[in-house]
């Protein structure tokens, strides 16, 4: 294989700070933990307000730029066609943002919540269950897709409309930060850690999901959910993820997404159809209503009183680990926008992320909630004893069929981490490919490299057991100066726009001036009539 297209400057340092992170974990787990723990906890305690304010931030701004005139700006040359339908752009946005985790925390969070429920409300009380869905649907929602489409935009720009063919971050950044610290220590830098915020951040959600299959392997054929599983099943990720990749974006990446979402919904319709129908539409719409109801107070609740921890511990928290994913989703998002406008690259994301988001929470949500009020299924209890993943496998197990169901949720829960490590693999790989071919995508060498080293660290953080704490505070540390990187980005894509459609600016400027000039008229001419 040919690795002459790698950035090995950019590669080995990368995988290398990465690893030392887990062996610093490891070989000092109190003192590293310590360090980690006191960082997370200044991040979301001291600097959450920030955290909420950028998070809010990127929704208002994606909105304005949508819904300007820039918005209609085409990401290619005038002549340049989608890659992919519309459908599949959408199922390919969704399976890239979710994986596993979906499922996972809409079972999970809403029990969490049930014990420690938001908003100064009381556990076990009617007032508290009507934030269980809600603050799920929240946290999945359309700020979390913002964050995740933020920097999509100047990458898609960058990559289709000025035809750049390498991606690294700082490169990116040279018109605020300059050529000369874009390829010096602080452009180096900027790249080493966003790729470890996107390796840290990945290696934990596979974290979730090889739990969550382990455990239902478990469940169906008796054998132990231990670290022997949990290894090959992180070596069946990346063998399957290779003959994706061999197969190419078209045929590869962009048939598993169809088929993933096409399987995931009819799963969610079954469950649906034969479990509470009515209580689950129902108490969706309502928790629906009253998330739009506090949208608001929800994005800047704080608790500076009472100091329950509950934003500081999840909103704050989500925020950060969005944030951290800038390298993984904005790439992708732009590796797939080649053709589409703004407009379509941020309501897309944003709109089908949360819908998409949204069916599964309202489904195996309010079924989990359901079957715990009313005694139906000791929800709680399976996950205080036994984890969220095992409460998740006997809720699914539960259902009419629920053997064959079993079988066909944790290979869907395959197929959506598949996705969602392609998409991590794929946008790493372009970052760290010297120069893409014509159609932006990096050598195939290159990709197969960084599934290995995907896979590497996603075994360590295994073998690291407790430790892997350690390293999901270091992401939400590392969340933190990936939205300045965002904020700069934003102003590099305005930057580009001003100089590449001067015309919209000019025109702004024009059409001030007329309204100025025609509210001006009126008073002129009575000036002059009673000079005259």
């Amino acid at each position: 294989m040919n690795f002459k297209n790698l950035d090995h400057k950019l590669f080995w340092p990368a995988i290398c700070f990465t690893f030392l992170s887990l062996a610093l974990a490891v070989f000092f787990p109190e003192s590293s933990k310590e360090v980690a723990h006191a960082g997370m906890k200044w991040v979301t305690n001291d600097i959450g307000w920030f955290i909420q304010l950028a998070g809010f931030g990127a929704l208002v701004f994606l909105m304005w730029i949508a819904f300007s005139r820039f918005g209609h700006i085409k990401l290619g040359d005038d002549n340049d066609a989608p890659e992919f339908t519309y459908a599949t752009y959408a199922f390919l946005i969704f399976t890239a943002g979710v994986g596993a985790a979906l499922i996972f925390w809409a079972v999970g969070e809403p029990m969490y919540y049930m014990q420690s429920p938001p908003m100064f409300t009381e556990a076990g009380s009617a007032e508290a269950s009507q934030w269980l869905i809600t603050y799920t649907l929240f946290h999945w929602g359309p700020i979390g897709w913002a964050i995740f489409c933020l920097p999509a935009v100047p990458y898609a720009y960058y990559l289709h409309k000025k035809k750049k063919r390498n991606l690294r971050l700082s490169n990116l950044l040279e018109d605020v930060i300059g050529k000369k610290n874009a390829d010096g220590p602080l452009g180096y830098f900027i790249n080493i850690i966003a790729i470890f915020g996107t390796l840290g951040a990945f290696s934990t959600s596979m974290g979730l999901a090889v739990d969550l299959i382990g455990s239902g392997i478990e469940k169906v054929t008796g054998l132990p959910n231990d670290i022997w599983l949990q290894v090959g099943l992180i070596v069946l990720f990346i063998v399957f993820y290779a003959v994706v990749m061999l197969a190419g974006m078209k045929k590869g990446v962009a048939k598993l997404a169809n088929w993933c979402v096409y399987a995931a919904f009819a799963l969610g319709i079954f469950i649906l159809l034969s479990g509470p129908t009515a209580f689950i539409l129902s108490y969706f719409f309502d928790s629906l209503s009253v998330m739009v109801d506090n949208f608001v107070r929800m994005s800047f609740w704080s608790d500076p009183v009472e100091k329950s921890g509950f934003p500081q511990a999840w909103t704050m928290y989500y925020w950060a680990w969005y944030f951290a994913y800038l390298v993984m989703m904005g790439i992708f998002l732009a590796r797939i926008s080649k053709g589409r406008t703004i407009k379509e690259l941020v309501l897309t994301t944003i709109f089908f992320g949360s819908a998409g988001c949204a069916f599964f929470i309202a489904i195996f949500g309010s079924y989990s909630v359901f079957s715990e009020l009313t005694g139906a299924l000791p929800v709680l209890e399976w996950m205080n004893e036994a984890g969220v993943s095992m409460a998740v496998i006997e809720v699914i197990n539960a259902l009419p069929f629920g053997a064959a169901i079993l079988i066909i949720f944790l290979i869907v829960e395959f197929f959506l981490m598949s996705t969602t490590m392609t998409s991590a693999a794929v946008a790493i790989s372009m970052m760290t490919t010297k120069e893409l071919d014509a159609d932006a995508d990096p050598d195939v060498s290159v990709r197969l490299i960084w599934a290995l080293g995907i896979g590497a660290v996603s075994m360590a953080a295994f073998f690291m057991g407790g430790s892997i704490d350690t390293i999901k505070s270091m992401c939400i540390i590392v969340g933190l100066p990936m939205i300045f990187l965002n904020i700069l980005m934003v102003v590099c894509l305005m930057k580009w726009i001003r100089k590449d459609h001067p015309e919209l600016f000019k025109s702004t400027v024009t059409q001030a001036a007329k309204n100025n000039a025609e509210q001006a008229e009126p008073a002129q001419a009575e000036l002059a009539k009673v000079e005259g």
